[in-house]
């Protein structure tokens, strides 16, 4: 700042005019950023792709807010066409998008025979002396029924 307004640093003006050329002659933000000689800030000296698309939207460049005009607006439009263009991202249109499957529910009612097994595996279990290949064959058995009486119910 000088006298209360916005002063233009000639190095920093010069990497932005740059930035701007490159990107409008076709090269990419990670090419930029990797010829980048200026420091981006003082606690960051190297640049990334991100800080050369933050520059390219920076408005104040134009001379919004204030701010002296570093580029002109037709670069500035310029470079957010190539951008636009470039982006490889496309938000999935409405015919694209995944259809949410409907919710289902399942429903299960034991059977009297599922019951009288159940039975018969808890009176098992609370013997002192269980057979546990037996205990073992009516769980399985219990479950192939329950699993069997399982039906699904469109929410």
């Amino acid at each position: 700042m000088v006298n209360g307004k916005y002063a233009i640093n000639g190095n920093e003006a010069e990497a932005v005019r740059k930035i701007y050329s490159d990107y409008i002659g076709g090269k990419s933000l990670k090419t930029i950023a990797a010829e980048m000689r200026i420091p981006y800030n003082m606690g960051k000296a190297l640049w990334n792709k991100n800080m050369v698309c933050r520059v390219l939207e920076n408005r104040k460049y134009i001379g919004e807010s204030g701010f002296p005009r570093i580029v002109t607006a037709e670069d500035f439009e310029q470079a957010a066409r190539i951008k636009a263009e470039r982006n490889t991202y496309r938000k999935p249109t409405p015919q694209d998008e995944p259809r949410q499957a409907e919710a289902t529910t399942t429903e299960y009612e034991p059977t009297d025979e599922i019951q009288l097994m159940t039975n018969e595996i808890n009176r098992l279990l609370d013997s002192e002396n269980a057979d546990k290949d037996k205990v073992e064959t009516f769980i399985i058995r219990c479950a192939q029924l329950k699993y069997a009486t399982i039906r699904e119910v469109k929410a």
